[in-house]
């Protein structure tokens, strides 16, 4: 039968070019950002940024041309799942950073692998087989529960490495996914009623860093030396471009911002290419979550919708975040601008996610009596 199938799914000549090209010249668009942002410096970044982009689109297109649903095997998803988790585990023992270990260094290649960032990935496919799984019966305690656990497995590890940014990601694509496929609003009013409920007894649990960065990240002048510094900055920066701003590489209190290339990269942007540059770059960011979304409307499968609800929720996730950190309206907690940061893990993982997505697209139409299971 599948030989047929694959004789007559006119399907596979189907490409989205659109999405495609906006992710492409959002990438570029970041080479350039993070040129500008660490000019003056070594160009080792731009370099491995430039190799990222490539080694992504690559990765796109390959998998663009692989139905998704070889990812979805039973077997694989659990193979997936456990991959995840042991990796993150290892990382709490071996892992680096400043303030966490969300990182795994490679000493001799000078290369540094942010696990989390392609756990994302893995998260999203096996989340998605979970919901399929028990598709119609979503809703029953026991099922909430699991799903419960499944996401609090990899959140809860991330948080301990001190990672609260990618937590909240992690969090927030889970929520998503559960909407998508049919969650009760009312299970969603009482997570978020627990969730109030314990963030007095949590917050004990965070880090004086992280508490810090909270605390001083909706007010940023209360200190302005210390944990606001950066965001104060980052404000005057935006501020100082205006409309058109200061002109590519022309830029005064950007070059100053402490990681100017990752955390505020929304910055160096708004200083040198003003209102209207930044304006430029919010809708294609929009515009790429709008294509995602209409894939997740004319996915052959449910399973689709869900993956596709994953990929836009962290990347409206993200955005939402690191715009946010930039504005000095939301804590600083190290998250990346999707596609404009400079960060591999990252980039390799945007291009992975939007490959599959890719693929739905590509393998959008039903094949002859085909039924979607209830």
């Amino acid at each position: 039968m599948f030989k047929y199938r694959k004789k007559f799914g006119k399907n596979k000549t189907l490409f989205d070019y659109t999405t495609a090209i906006i992710a492409i010249v959002l990438s570029i668009f970041g080479v350039f950002m993070v040129a500008s942002a660490t000019r003056g410096g070594t160009t080792a970044y731009v370099t491995k940024q430039a190799f990222a982009v490539f080694l992504g689109i690559s990765f796109m297109l390959i998998l663009s041309f692989v139905n998704y649903e070889m990812f979805l095997n039973t077997k694989l998803c659990i193979a997936l799942f456990t991959a995840s988790v042991s990796v993150l585990v290892l990382t709490l023992f071996i892992g680096v950073g400043q303030g966490n270990q969300s990182w795994i260094e490679f000493e001799g290649i000078a290369l540094n692998v942010q696990p989390s960032e392609f756990v994302k990935v893995c998260f999203i496919i096996t989340f998605a087989k979970h919901l399929d799984s028990i598709k119609g019966k979503i809703n029953k305690p026991l099922n909430v529960l699991l799903l419960v656990l499944h996401a609090g497995t990899v959140t809860g590890l991330i948080m301990l490495q001190g990672d609260l940014g990618s937590a909240l990601v992690f969090m927030f694509i889970a929520i998503v996914m559960c909407f998508t496929q049919g969650l009760s609003i009312f299970y969603m009013l009482g997570g978020s009623a627990v969730v109030v409920l314990a963030a007095p007894y949590l917050w004990q649990f965070l880090k004086p860093y992280q508490q810090q960065r909270i605390l001083v990240g909706f007010n940023p002048e209360s200190d302005p030396l210390g944990y606001g510094y950066q965001q104060i900055l980052s404000k005057e920066a935006i501020s100082a471009g205006s409309i058109f701003g200061t002109g590519y590489m022309d830029s005064t209190i950007a070059p100053t911002i402490p990681y100017n290339h990752t955390d505020m990269i929304f910055a160096v942007t708004a200083e040198e290419l003003g209102l209207i540059g930044v304006s430029i770059l919010m809708l294609l960011l929009v515009l790429i979550v709008f294509r995602i979304i209409s894939t997740a409307f004319i996915a052959r499968k449910d399973i689709g919708s869900a993956i596709c609800g994953g990929v836009a929720a962290m990347i409206v996730a993200q955005t939402v975040e690191n715009i946010g950190m930039s504005l000095g309206i939301l804590p600083i907690i190290g998250i990346t601008l999707p596609f404009m940061s400079y960060g591999g893990s990252s980039i390799l993982s945007l291009f992975i996610s939007l490959g599959i997505v890719l693929s739905i697209y590509r393998y959008r139409s039903k094949y002859f009596f085909e039924r979607e299971p209830t």
